[in-house]
């Protein structure tokens, strides 16, 4: 009699239980997307927080980037003293064709010279090449600097070339004369005048 009332009440205890766990593990299933909400929710303002910060910190050091860049302008301006300077040392030299320097110089090899000496500006080797690379501006709005071309056939072709230097319509080329300073107005220039051009911005 004994083991057959214990039975039901074992029966009752085993289901009681099984009914139990069954609830606690759906209502933990049924906690788990929520947590991963608010996880995923708390994830996505963290990284908006980190986004924000990152983007600040670039723009500060692009601010930077472009002041040292502006200082690093100012540094290297050019300056037509120091082209000026490095010309006058040349007077009196001997032209050669073909030569570049720095005892001799022809027309073209003076300017490519005094450029990339005293500017760091490079040009191309020939007078022909020199008229083609650069901006060319009217005699009016010529600067010291700028350059003067000269051509014996009606511009088809550039035969020489000379660097304007202030004062009144002056030049210093290298010709048979050698390396001088000489008006490119005078008589035996001017008709030859090809054009001028700009080669850099000086102080």
């Amino acid at each position: 009699m004994k083991t057959k009332t214990a039975l039901p009440i074992l029966l009752f205890f085993t289901t009681f239980l099984a009914i139990f766990f069954a609830q606690s593990s759906i209502s933990a299933d049924i906690l788990k997307p929520i947590q991963g909400i608010q996880a995923t929710s708390n994830h996505h303002s963290t990284l908006s927080t980190i986004s924000i910060k990152e983007k600040t910190q670039t723009i500060k050091s692009d601010s930077k980037a472009a002041k040292d860049s502006e200082a690093g302008d100012k540094s290297t301006n050019k300056k037509y003293s120091d082209l000026i300077n490095l010309l006058r040392k040349q007077l009196g030299k001997n032209y050669v064709y073909g030569a570049v320097g720095p005892d001799t110089f022809d027309c073209s090899g003076l300017t490519q010279y005094v450029f990339k000496n005293a500017l760091n500006k490079t040009l191309p080797r020939t007078a022909q090449a020199q008229y083609n690379a650069f901006d060319h501006v009217s005699h009016h709005k010529v600067q010291p600097g700028d350059l003067v071309f000269f051509s014996y056939d009606g511009g088809a072709t550039i035969a020489h070339v000379g660097i304007i230097v202030s004062g009144d319509n002056q030049m210093i080329d290298a010709q048979d004369r050698g390396v001088i300073k000489e008006s490119y107005m005078a008589s035996y220039w001017k008709p030859y005048i090809a054009g001028y051009a700009h080669v850099t911005d000086l102080d």
